[in-house]
């Protein structure tokens, strides 16, 4: 296939293949870094707003910045921005509002948004949604896209390298068999131009996984993941009936924007634990609409505890859940390392186990990592700590229990995600 511009490109055969499928809701091309998967979202764009003219469109990255130095702006000399592009090809594009980031062009609009505010990729409808480095967005991101497509039955298209083994791999390469899920995916030396000199030297100077995962495109295992001993072959279940004689525990991390609450059941007869709902309902609603939420889900069980917040700093959050009829005490342990060892711990033992439908949990428990120095060995600080709410809610219930001994050679090897 060739698209034209001011000159003839010539196509990978996985671009071709995502590009003339009009028919896939969702399209993924999960590929090597430079790779060519920025400037098909480009081609994505132009191609079908000229099939659907006057309609609406959306773009989004995983941050703002990356929106400006991607799309807004470009350093790649063979990539105009995205204004430039429209211009070259005779969109005409003009900004309705530059703020915003709302783009109009005699094709259609489109608007720009970052997956770290989802309320950026919230209001329109769209025909199709462009998520560029998808890899490094949340499920709620994924998500978002997918439900400003679905009344206009649009696209959603993916470009990523991977980044970690979160919703992309579960929702997507996954489940690329199924009706309505298109993928392709190629290495960066695939791409004509790419320097086989630097490809080779990235593989002598990377750890596997790594090289793996950024230049060949292929899921790996990070050396950093935190709950590695997680054991999803035996842990992760098919939701059943909770009874009602078991007992319930709760674990909260509080925030305006993000709040979160885990709901556990803990059979008596075996002492393991079930994590049977997911709370996070996104910003706006008050202390006590959240109590509401919460009597709603516990009716008729006998909740035991409800742990949340931090030990000192966040007293008065839960003195205001306290006032609402909702009694939430403080952690048992103060500092997070401890809280994760003895997480670590139960994974160990195989005493928590997890239904299918905890999206968020489960996206957050497989991307919780340990930042990585110059030689890709894991550091003990968290990446991204401030964005796992799940992971906190859990380690604050999770802490008060104590499971059996566990060996100081697992203890460590899990820890530092090695």
């Amino acid at each position: 296939m060739v698209v034209e511009t001011k000159k003839k490109i010539e196509l990978l055969p996985g671009q071709a293949r995502l590009l003339t499928d009009f028919k896939s809701s969702i399209l993924a091309a999960i590929a090597g870094t430079g790779g060519g998967k920025t400037i098909l979202g480009y081609w994505w764009l132009h191609s079908r707003m000229e099939a659907y003219p006057g309609f609406t469109w959306g773009v989004a990255e995983p941050i703002y910045n990356m929106l400006d130095k991607i799309i807004l702006n470009s350093s790649d000399p063979d990539r105009p921005s995205l204004f430039n592009y429209l211009k070259l090809i005779g969109h005409n594009p003009d900004w309705i509002d530059k703020q915003s980031h709302i783009l109009r062009t005699n094709f259609g609009q489109i608007y720009m948004g970052s997956a770290d505010n989802p309320d950026s990729m919230q209001g329109a409808a769209v025909k199709g949604y462009w998520l560029d480095e998808s890899g490094q967005m949340r499920v709620l991101a994924h998500d978002t896209a997918r439900q400003r497509c679905a009344m206009m039955n649009g696209q959603v298209l993916h470009t990523t390298t991977p980044y970690n083994l979160g919703c992309l791999k579960t929702d997507i390469w996954d489940k690329r068999n199924e009706p309505g899920i298109h993928v392709e995916t190629w290495r960066s030396i695939d791409r004509p131009g790419f320097p086989h000199e630097r490809y080779e030297e990235e593989r002598r100077r990377l750890p596997p996984w790594r090289f793996a995962m950024i230049y060949d495109a292929r899921f790996d295992r990070p050396s950093g993941l935190i709950y590695s001993a997680f054991n999803e072959n035996i842990c992760l279940i098919n939701r059943f009936p909770i009874p009602t004689s078991w007992l319930i525990y709760v674990g909260h991390d509080f925030g305006a924007d993000n709040p979160c609450a885990l709901f556990y059941a803990q059979d008596p007869a075996t002492g393991n634990f079930y994590l049977f709902h997911e709370y996070a309902p996104g910003p706006g609603l008050s202390a006590n609409e959240h109590v509401i939420e919460f009597n709603k889900i516990t009716a008729g069980y006998n909740v035991i505890w409800r742990i949340g917040g931090s030990k000192a700093g966040e007293k008065e959050v839960r003195e205001l859940y306290n006032a609402h009829g909702w009694v939430i005490n403080e952690p048992k342990l103060g500092h997070v390392e401890p809280r994760i060892d003895k997480v670590i711990g139960m994974h160990l033992l195989n005493k928590v186990f997890i239904f299918r439908d905890m999206r968020h949990y489960l996206d957050e428990k497989r991307t919780f990592s340990r930042e990585l120095d110059a030689s890709g060995l894991p550091t003990m600080k968290i990446e991204n700590e401030s964005r796992f709410h799940c992971m906190s809610a859990e380690q604050y219930i999770l802490s008060y229990f104590t499971p059996e001994t566990v060996a100081t050679s697992n203890r460590s090897r899990v820890s530092y995600g090695a």
